[in-house]
């Protein structure tokens, strides 16, 4: 890139048309949130209506994911083909509808089952927020975008059982429930929304060489399309290059700190609930307690928002990842209302707020033709990994071996993540999309990889 370019995107700035597409992007996410908020805080009336076991428990916590890494990695394909903002909009009318249906479910296997189809959609759906604005982000602001963007997704589930503890304990264990799966609906008219007013992504529309619609949407930011940064005619590449150089490294360091940085988060969210009822709590508390815990994710996203264009990514997401892991093994030692909730405060802190930092890592890892299927597949490992397979196992850590265990599987998992990132991950803060993806084979100089 020649100083000229790197000098007008290092002087863009989010514009406040920007900023308006990132907080519809963002309230999109909200809602998918608050769906997938859900089956944390229906685990507890539905332990009592349907004498839930451990086993049980693991279904229903990993059923929705299932779903998820069923139908993210296929929409991978469909998002480089057909456009991030088409899927956007289609998902989030699946979903939508599938959990209006979970308030009829007569049957905690219903509920899975529903789930399970439920999670196709917002496996659809994931990727796509994140892709959409890391491009249309400027270079040194795709940071501090995915955390502003980010922050929404605690708010929804921080809204799960913020309404559940209105809710269940006035209308009753088996309508109170129902009723929070009957609110998801608000998607569908969100839907019409982000159609009529999202626009599709400049550079997906550049690499189908549709340069007009490309150069009205970024001129509405203030750039250019002539960048060199931007993609020009590039051949669309297979998914089997994500295993070849110079992507099998990268795809590596993913597929390992993408699922641990998740489970921390399944963890907080899905347990948090349960654990604070086997802390003594009363249904109510847990629930009040439990939101307060997820709202804590909120000011750390910002935090991280403004850390991550700052210290860079790789620094932020080890140290935030370290003292989540910290933060985890102090849980069981909390003894008393306010110890055991400021450690969880701090738990969510730290191991929620690292989530965009680690999003947008994983965007900035390939280039545009490829970039739907590097994070699709990424989300889908890490869904299947640290959103299913670890939630199972911690459930039946959670019945067999106490709280203690399973905060100790948590803090080790954190270990495992912040280790792949240090080890096998190259800083990608201030550089160009194209630049940081196509490395060598663009014979643009890397940050530690490619030449000059």
């Amino acid at each position: 890139m020649t100083n000229g370019a790197r000098q007008s995107l290092e002087s863009a700035h989010l514009t406040r048309i920007h900023m308006f597409w990132l907080l519809l992007a963002a309230l999109a996410w909200l809602i998918e949130a608050y769906d997938i908020g859900l089956v944390g805080v229906v685990l507890v009336p539905m332990r009592h209506l349907w004498n839930l076991t451990a086993s049980n428990t693991g279904i229903l916590v990993s059923a929705s994911t299932m779903g998820i890494v069923m139908g993210v990695i296929p929409a991978g394909y469909l998002i480089d083909r057909y456009g991030r903002k088409r899927l956007l909009v289609a998902s989030l009318i699946f979903y939508s509808s599938v959990s209006m249906l979970t308030g009829w479910a007569g049957s905690w296997q219903e509920v899975a089952w529903l789930r399970l189809v439920a999670g196709l959609g917002l496996g659809a759906m994931f990727p796509i927020p994140y892709t959409l604005l890391t491009e249309l982000s400027p270079n040194h602001l795709r940071g501090m975008a995915a955390g502003i963007l980010d922050a929404f997704l605690s708010v929804g589930y921080f809204a799960a059982p913020l309404l559940a503890a209105w809710f269940i304990p006035a209308l009753g264990l088996d309508a109170g429930w129902r009723v929070l799966f009957f609110f998801s609906g608000i998607g569908l008219i969100y839907a019409y929304i982000l159609h009529r007013y999202l626009p599709e992504s400049p550079r997906w529309l550049i690499a189908q060489g549709r340069h007009a619609e490309a150069s009205a949407i970024l001129g509405r930011l203030g750039l250019s399309p002539d960048e060199p940064s931007y993609p020009r005619d590039l051949p669309p590449e297979r998914a089997s290059r994500l295993f070849h150089a110079p992507y099998l490294r990268r795809t590596m360091m993913m597929w390992i700190a993408f699922p641990t940085i998740l489970f921390m988060f399944y963890a907080i969210m899905s347990f948090m609930p349960t654990v604070l009822v086997k802390e003594g709590f009363s249904s109510r508390d847990a629930y009040l307690f439990s939101s307060l815990i997820m709202a804590a994710s909120i000011p750390g996203k910002f935090l991280e928002g403004w850390l991550v264009e700052r210290w860079g990514r790789k620094s932020l997401i080890i140290t935030f990842s370290l003292s989540a892991g910290v933060a985890a093994l102090l849980f069981p030692l909390a003894r008393g209302t306010f110890s055991i909730v400021a450690v969880g405060i701090l738990l969510a802190f730290f191991g929620i707020a690292v989530d965009p930092a680690i999003k947008v890592f994983s965007a900035e890892q390939y280039p545009t033709t490829l970039r739907g299927k590097g994070v699709a597949f990424t989300e889908g490992v890490g869904r299947l990994l640290g959103g299913a397979l670890a939630p199972y196992i911690m459930a039946l850590v959670l019945a067999n071996g106490g709280i203690s265990r399973s905060f100790d599987f948590v803090a080790a998992v954190a270990a495992v993540g912040a280790l792949s990132v240090a080890t096998l991950g190259r800083e990608t803060k201030g550089l160009a999309l194209e630049e940081r993806a196509l490395g060598s084979n663009s014979g643009i100089n890397m940050v530690g990889e490619g030449t000059t």
